[in-house]
């Protein structure tokens, strides 16, 4: 189990993924700073959620977990909450791998399940961190708020996907498997199946896709 992991974070984390992964912590970082809203636990309420979420439903657990816990941690660096970031890094960075690794299927019963369990995670986190910092009676009183950020982040989150998929339907989800049968890894394009030599191939992945999907157009254009 641990080395099926470690094989799936390699893969994952490949050269082709760094640019990925650093305009999206940008993105990610910018939207955290673009709306703040100060508590009274000197920390602030945020936008960051919707990117945590849509970073693992599009990438997956690892790649997203980075996405998710890098930008907000960027983010309290450069708004002046400093003693935020470790914590922020940690907690915003297991959420998206938790979403990561328990939406599997994009079916509402999943996406709602998966995504709430990562969202309580984050709320409990938040409550810890923000009792350690400014005591634990204060940080009582941001649960409410926490939880109507994670919420609001869910819905944005998985409607930015939604629609980002549809404009590019290569984008189902870096490492994703709908069906294992031995060693290959059976991915659905447009409903169609693409078989690849390694599990988590997505690179694979894209540019078959991204061929099938190039050839439809021109033989519906020409």
């Amino acid at each position: 189990m641990a080395q099926e992991v470690k094989n799936d974070i390699k893969k994952a984390l490949q050269v082709n993924t760094i640019p990925l992964i650093a305009i999206m912590t940008a993105v990610t970082t910018v939207l955290t700073m673009l709306v703040k809203i100060p508590t009274p636990i000197r920390g602030y309420l945020n936008l960051s959620d919707t990117m945590i979420y849509f970073s693992a439903y599009a990438f997956g657990p690892w790649v997203g977990g980075i996405i998710g816990g890098l930008g907000p941690a960027l983010s309290d660096l450069i708004s002046g909450y400093p003693q935020w970031a470790i914590f922020t890094f940690v907690i915003d960075g297991l959420q998206a791998v938790l979403v990561g690794l328990l939406v599997k299927k994009f079916n509402p019963a999943n996406i709602i399940i998966g995504s709430v369990i990562a969202g309580v995670w984050k709320v409990f986190g938040y409550f810890i961190a923000g009792g350690i910092l400014s005591g634990f009676g204060p940080a009582l009183g941001e649960i409410a708020g926490n939880s109507f950020q994670m919420a609001v982040g869910l819905i944005v989150g998985f409607a930015l996907f939604t629609a980002v998929r549809q404009a590019y339907p290569p984008l189902v989800r870096l490492a994703t498997s709908v069906l294992r049968r031995g060693s290959d890894t059976l991915i659905s394009c447009e409903g169609r199946p693409v078989d690849l030599p390694m599990k988590g191939d997505s690179t694979g992945f894209i540019v078959k896709c991204g061929y099938r999907l190039r050839k439809k157009m021109r033989e519906s254009t020409g």
